[in-house]
């Protein structure tokens, strides 16, 4: 699954009046590639790339992770099969020879820069391994863009660590599964992003079971009447600094394509 240049959308400003315009409309940026569920892969301007949060295929969800999906470094928030590819539950890890970087602290993936932060886990999930939660930043092609896992609200101290934020990874799914509203907004006052991306929520057209996940709902309901809406045609997308909104907005990818479903 590696990105080409061709089919690459890249969001100018989200001006061409708030529609996608061609990769020759913005300087060469980062690559945002959703995968599904809360995994994405951000594949720098010279081919660096990180793989977050692979999930378990049909472990909870009803859809498998896609065969394919190569990375040179993969993060892990926390341990849970829908964000560590099953690691914990014994499942072999589908990437032979990389040890996943699950802990706080610096790393550098080519020229890739992440930042791990001390996190927690959102009440009350997790307690079977100390409700651990660690909050990536990935620092690329000028872009910061921060990935915060399952955690639940963010303290001072969290938003201090993680610094200014142009691209927020955030749980949110219509029946608040991590996150309450008066949490998320809190949080999108605290760091202020200029583009928030909602993940963690049921995708409908994987879920063939309509009770399970039970307790995952939709993203659709939390977007009704919600400003600055963007919803792109595709699952990748590439940004730039000088790419990004003067106006904050929801941008919503669709899923990668050929993931099998239960």
């Amino acid at each position: 699954m590696r990105v080409g240049s061709s089919r690459v959308l890249v969001i100018a400003g989200f001006l061409c009046s708030f529609l996608l315009c061609p990769a020759s409309a913005t300087s060469q940026g980062a690559t945002v590639e959703y995968i599904a569920h809360a995994s994405f892969r951000i594949e720098s301007s010279s081919g660096s790339s990180v793989l977050i949060d692979p999930y378990a295929s049909r472990v909870w969800l009803g859809y498998d992770f896609p065969e394919g999906v190569s990375a040179d470094a993969v993060l892990v928030t926390h341990p849970h099969y829908d964000h560590d590819a099953g690691r914990r539950r014994g499942q072999p890890f589908p990437w032979p020879g990389i040890e996943p970087i699950t802990e706080p602290g610096e790393y550098t993936i080519g020229d890739i820069r992440v930042i791990g932060v001390r996190g927690k886990h959102a009440d009350p999930y997790g307690m079977e391994f100390g409700q651990k939660n660690t909050l990536f930043v990935i620092e690329v092609d000028g872009l910061r863009i921060g990935h915060v896992g399952d955690n639940g609200p963010l303290s001072e101290d969290n938003v201090r660590a993680m610094g200014p934020i142009d691209i927020l990874m955030l749980p949110i799914d219509a029946k608040y599964h991590i996150l309450a509203e008066a949490e998320i907004h809190a949080i999108m006052a605290a760091i202020r992003p200029r583009i928030l991306v909602p993940m963690h929520y049921r995708i409908g057209v994987l879920e063939t079971d309509p009770d399970s996940p039970s307790d995952l709902a939709p993203i659709d309901p939390w977007l009704a009447g919600r400003e600055g809406v963007v919803r792109l045609p595709g699952h990748r997308s590439t940004f730039a600094p000088s790419s990004l909104p003067d106006s904050p907005q929801i941008v919503v990818f669709r899923h990668a394509p050929g993931i099998p479903r239960r």
